[in-house]
């Protein structure tokens, strides 16, 4: 099964992906904050990253530049979890925000594991 990163500053919302993704039978990952996260995915290189997009220190958009500029972590699909913008906002950008994939925290967990396994089964394009 797919490997996933999960990093999000909530201790709380992190229990709560990483039980959910455990339960749908994934291999999960979990950083508390974004460099903790960056180096995981350095030295784990998993197949997607569900990444809170507002952390202290390094937030989700520093993260995502970072594994950009990483030869090792430039192709993994990256997810943006957000409280920020609702489901109904979300829905009318077809899952994405300036190219890339998005997805509200108040989405269901059918939507997210619906939304993880599209992209991981478009190889995150």
């Amino acid at each position: 099964m797919a490997k996933i990163l999960i990093v999000d500053d909530d201790a709380k919302e992190l229990e709560l992906y990483q039980d959910i993704l455990l339960s749908q039978g994934f291999d999960v990952l979990t950083a508390g904050n974004g460099e903790d996260g960056l180096k995981l995915a350095i030295d784990n290189l998993p197949d997607l990253i569900l990444l809170d997009v507002m952390m202290p220190k390094k937030d989700g958009g520093k993260v995502s530049q970072d594994l950009l500029r990483n030869d090792k972590t430039k192709n993994i699909p990256v997810i943006y979890l957000t409280s920020i913008i609702t489901e109904e906002e979300v829905k009318a950008q077809h899952g994405r925000v300036s190219g890339r994939f998005i997805i509200s925290k108040s989405s269901n967990r059918a939507e997210l594991i619906q939304r993880i396994k599209e992209v991981l089964s478009a190889g995150g394009k």
